[in-house]
């Protein structure tokens, strides 16, 4: 249920961003606000919106052991998280922002604050590289409960057209004294594709629950 209310709470902030889309087909004078990033001339200020899938390629890893055996799992795994934020064109060349994201890890859930710079490459594409604070669930030490961890997040991206994107991100955390550490990758959707699939993914849950409910198991 809290990750159905999650989701369509997604959709129903997301949906409305839609008519934004209009804003760059508009002539503008003076301070021009574009929803998909473009350097200035086009754009003064833009939007960062999009949705990001990471899958970890090196992190730490916490063991449990038990007279019968033991376990291990991964410290940071896989994510599903959204992104949001304003960014400022500085230079013909380069845009500095804020960006805020919230999203889900196996363990619960993620949240981060970062600082963002773009260097535009093309009107089109552009290299970006971010860095900030997160609060992350990982798993708990062995005889621990489960608590958040924060620490530090930043990644690089190379950004096509504000349409879709594939990045490197790291995180380092502290939990309960212990270091906690990883390394993924991922892609994901900007603009009209996250809006988009936010929607989808927000019915797909939604109709799920509605079967689940249905059948009396929900």
């Amino acid at each position: 249920m809290r990750l159905m209310r999650w989701l369509i709470l997604l959709v129903l902030c997301a949906t409305p961003l839609v008519s934004r889309a209009q804003i760059d087909s508009m002539p503008q004078r003076g301070d021009r606000l574009c929803w998909r990033g473009r350097p200035v001339p086009a754009c003064d200020r833009f939007w960062i919106t999009e949705i990001s899938v990471q899958h970890p390629y090196a992190t730490t890893s916490t063991t449990y052991r038990y007279d019968y055996g033991s376990y291990t799992r991964q410290d940071v795994g896989s994510q599903l998280f959204w992104t949001i934020g304003p960014m400022f064109n500085t230079s013909p060349n380069r845009a500095l922002g804020v960006t805020v994201s919230a999203g889900f890890v196996n363990d619960g859930s993620r949240v981060a604050v970062e600082g963002r710079r773009r260097y535009w490459t093309a009107q089109q594409s552009a290299f970006d590289l971010s860095l900030g604070a997160v609060r992350m669930n990982v798993p708990p030490l062995p005889g621990h409960y489960q608590q958040p961890s924060y620490g530090l997040t930043g990644g690089a991206y190379l950004v096509g057209g504000d349409l879709i994107h594939i990045n490197g991100r790291g995180d380092l955390l502290v939990s309960d004294g212990r270091i906690r550490a990883g390394g993924s990758v991922g892609a994901g959707l900007g603009t009209y594709g996250a809006v988009g699939a936010t929607i989808v993914l927000g019915l797909l849950v939604a109709a799920v629950a509605a079967a689940f409910a249905h059948s009396g198991d929900f």
